[in-house]
């Protein structure tokens, strides 16, 4: 399915980010983003459930009718190494770690669309004329797994990582996680040009 997601959905979203940029100078994130995804899933056939109501549900932002869930992220992706990072829930109204970590759990969307910029890809401030670059990527939500050792670091910032794959849970933030992996888990991204 990924394969097929990223042949139809890519093209389409290309599209809708071009018209995004004829009008807003800033990168598409947040609901934007999902409103965006959420269109372009529907122009190539795929209904979802996804609503324009400001929703912040844990993990899932949209449906398929058809059956998989989806997070839509917008992320930051390193290509000197090879990482996406992106942020996910708050889980301050946890009480404890192990609460936390089930949580992530139990509320995984089956599939990640993660639409990233390369911070050197874009000004600080940017212009209408500048081309915005994104990099697309598209994956089974299972080959991030979040079970490995947590350790507490500095400031009460809970940590773990394994190969290719790290996460944090940052108290200041909401308890907000954060979570970097490797493309050879995620696999590599396909570049926008708009």
């Amino acid at each position: 399915m990924v394969e097929t997601l990223k042949n139809l959905v890519i093209p389409v979203l290309t599209e809708k980010l071009k018209l995004h940029h004829s009008i807003y100078r800033l990168p598409c994130t947040s609901e934007f983003l999902e409103e965006l995804v959420s269109d372009s899933l529907h122009s190539v056939g795929y209904t979802n459930d996804w609503k324009p109501n400001r929703s912040h549900s844990i993990s899932v932002d949209m449906n398929l009718d058809v059956g998989p869930s989806f997070s839509i992220k917008s992320g930051v992706y390193d290509d000197q190494k090879g990482s996406l990072t992106f942020s996910g829930s708050r889980l301050g109204k946890h009480k404890t770690l192990e609460e936390m970590i089930k949580s992530i759990n139990d509320t995984s969307a089956d599939y990640y669309i993660c639409v990233a910029k390369r911070e050197s890809d874009w000004s600080t401030t940017p212009t209408k004329s500048q081309t915005k670059y994104y990099h697309v990527f598209l994956f089974k939500a299972d080959v991030i797994n979040y079970n490995a050792v947590w350790d507490t670091k500095e400031n009460g910032v809970f940590f773990m990582g394994s190969e290719g794959l790290s996460a944090k849970i940052v108290p200041s933030m909401s308890h907000q996680l954060w979570t970097t992996v490797s493309e050879n888990i995620v696999g590599s991204p396909v570049k926008l040009e708009i």
